[in-house]
């Protein structure tokens, strides 16, 4: 099903909150589709935005890739790479290589508006709630001054200095991630700096996951602690984006993990916190 508007996604919630189904909000259905639903309700008709005054003001199923390029024409940056709606953005709440320089979708989000059977909410703490609270469908960002150019050193088998030289310098991007045997960090920076055995390429780095069930999560924000982890888990593909707060592991071995006392944790999977805040604003656990 298809909504144009908050108030018919209004409608279809408080209905379903009266009828006892269980539905899911999604934007265009690429990310996150769950089983156990009665309907799925997408929001990508709602795709409305406007850029003013250095922020963007957008309903839920606005194109961020659409947002990104109207501010870039306009010199502006979404710091950003989610291929998504803005309310996958914010429901999911995932860093992106540009959290290094620019934080999470949480950290450049001015207000959120989320929908529940009892009406709307502006609450930014919602954010990164993985729909199970509510429906994002309002929302406004920030937007940044776009770097006139970026360029991005990247080097394989790493070692710490090389990681923490990297940091000295202020990265836009610093991304460090592992596969077939070997660390290889990738980090962009706005003007050109003096790094030698470094390869130079033009642009920002990209992760690119094929299949993101295959995913699991462990904490941490420092490359001793991504070594170790890899070398508990064997991952086929790992990567950690700095200032993410998290190391991201692609079909790794979580009986290896368990067995060091490494908690992990899904995608998908809600915090606590929001969790806490389901059983007060959504009882009835209408929201996947």
């Amino acid at each position: 099903m298809d909504v144009h508007s908050e108030e018919e996604l209004f409608k279809v919630i408080r209905g379903a909150y009266e009828e006892g189904l269980k539905i899911q909000v999604l934007g265009n259905g690429k990310h996150g589709k769950k089983g156990g639903v009665n309907e799925y309700v997408y929001t990508r008709k709602m795709d409305w935005f406007e850029i003013k005054n250095g922020v963007v003001e957008a309903l839920a199923g606005a194109d961020v890739n659409a947002i990104r390029k109207e501010a870039s024409e306009e010199g502006l940056l979404l710091p950003t790479l989610y291929d998504g709606t803005v309310g996958g953005l914010l429901a999911t709440n995932f860093a992106s290589p540009l959290s290094t320089a620019y934080g999470k979708p949480i950290d450049f989000t001015n207000w959120v508006r989320v929908l529940t059977p009892y009406g709307g909410i502006k609450w930014k703490m919602l954010v990164g709630s993985k729909g199970i609270v509510g429906a994002i469908s309002r929302a406004e960002l920030k937007l940044y001054p776009k770097p006139s150019k970026i360029l991005t050193y990247e080097k394989e088998e790493v070692v710490n200095r090389d990681i923490e030289k990297l940091m000295s310098l202020s990265p836009l991007v610093l991304l460090v991630d592992y596969q077939g045997g070997k660390f290889r960090v990738h980090a962009s920076y706005a003007k050109e700096i003096m790094l030698k055995g470094y390869s130079v390429d033009e642009g920002v780095p990209l992760v690119e996951v094929n299949d993101e069930r295959k995913e699991v999560i462990v904490e941490g924000d420092d490359f001793e602690s991504f070594k170790k982890v890899v070398e508990v888990s064997q991952p086929l593909y790992a990567y950690w984006i700095w200032k993410s707060g998290i190391f991201v592991l692609v079909n790794a071995d979580t009986d290896m993990l368990k067995e060091s006392n490494i908690k992990y944790y899904t995608k998908d999977q809600p915090k606590e916190v929001h969790v806490k805040l389901k059983r007060l604003l959504d009882a009835r656990g209408i929201f996947a």
